[in-house]
């Protein structure tokens, strides 16, 4: 049996219906999409020429070192710099106090200033004189005698700004300043220290620094200016490789030994003698080298990610080579066996 409903509940029935209608409305709208995956990077393989490498000792030096020395005798008044400081041409290193020359100094003041109060009276003189003998009230002979007094106070003033100017120049010399940029390696005085002309205050290294390479004679064929050489950069707190050029070759050999400079980008200087390890340019070879990022190591084996021409990917056992970083791919290793050129590679699946 149906029972009608009081006009009272109508209304809230109404209201239940519509919102039961909005639900299934919402119901039935269609989840946003997820974005599509970007796609993972690949890996041409590709058979390019090597270089293989010879081992050598480098020493980071700069270009060279030159000694400051000090210009006049005197005591060391201030000391302005440390051992592993950094400095640029021009600054100054140290002052050098001469206690004679700033006597002198004190005294030819003093002079310039009673020079300069004649030289006033003079002028005064000179000037009554000048106006009285157009007058005919003082002769001609008071005149010349006024003017002569005048050009005397004039040359004794530039005479003692002369003396004063050339005793300054020689107090400002006591600053010994760096001949040029670079690192202080060593300062062997201490405040209160004499020194005599030509005494040295500081080494400096100058700038910028280079890699000393003691290339055996064995492999002197293979040095050239603009060579490509490595650097093991971890030893000197930097970046794990560095690369760098030769730029200068001595042509002498001494001990076996053939002494080559080379220029390396980002080589730290803080520290200057210290012994890295470099590799130089020899003998070359076709090989095959990819990103270590695309070598998968399962129990002790490795694998190589080959993408097939239906889409699929396979695992492929390889020899791992040594490891062979280069400017354009840092972490690259050679492939002894298992790849072929025109293989695309695909990286492993990151670990969870």
């Amino acid at each position: 049996m149906i029972v009608p409903l009081s006009p009272t509940l109508r209304p809230g029935l109404r209201v239940i219906r519509a919102a039961i209608v909005g639900l299934g409305c919402a119901l039935a709208l269609p989840l946003p999409e997820s974005p599509a995956s970007a796609a993972p990077p690949r890996f041409t393989v590709t058979r390019q020429t090597l270089t293989e490498l010879a081992p050598v000792f480098g020493t980071v030096e700069g270009v060279r070192t030159l000694p400051a020395r000090a210009r006049i005798s005197g005591t060391v008044a201030r000391i302005d710099v440390k051992d592993g400081d950094h400095v640029t041409a021009g600054q100054t290193l140290a002052t050098i106090a001469d206690s004679t020359l700033l006597t002198r100094q004190t005294t030819l003041d003093a002079q310039v200033k009673g020079a300069r109060a004649q030289l006033a009276e003079a002028q005064l003189d000179f000037s009554r004189t000048q106006r009285l003998v157009g007058q005919g009230a003082v002769s001609r002979a008071s005149f010349d005698q006024a003017r002569s007094v005048l050009r005397v106070a004039e040359s004794t003033l530039a005479a003692t700004l002369a003396q004063r100017d050339t005793i300054t120049k020689q107090i400002d010399q006591g600053a010994v300043r760096a001949p040029h940029a670079g690192l202080v390696l060593h300062t062997p005085i201490a405040a209160g220290s004499v020194l005599m002309p030509g005494d040295v205050v500081a080494e400096l290294a100058q700038a910028p620094f280079r890699v000393r390479l003691a290339v055996p004679e064995r492999d002197t064929r293979f040095v050239h200016v603009g060579a490509l050489i490595r650097v093991d950069g971890a030893e000197l707190g930097a970046a794990p490789t560095l690369f760098g050029t030769i730029d200068e070759i001595k042509p002498g050999i001494s001990d076996g030994r053939l002494i080559a400079y080379a220029t390396v980008p980002n080589l730290p200087d803080r520290f200057v003698g210290i012994r890295v390890e470099a590799w130089l340019p020899a003998q070359e070879h076709q090989a095959i080298v990819i990103p270590v990022s695309f070598i998968l190591t399962l129990s002790g084996s490795d694998y190589a990610r080959v993408r097939q021409n239906d889409g699929t990917v396979i695992e492929v056992p390889i020899q791992r080579g040594a490891a062979r970083p280069t400017p354009t791919m840092p972490d690259g290793i050679e492939v002894l066996s298992g790849l072929s050129t025109g293989e695309v590679l695909v990286p492993p699946p990151a670990t969870p």
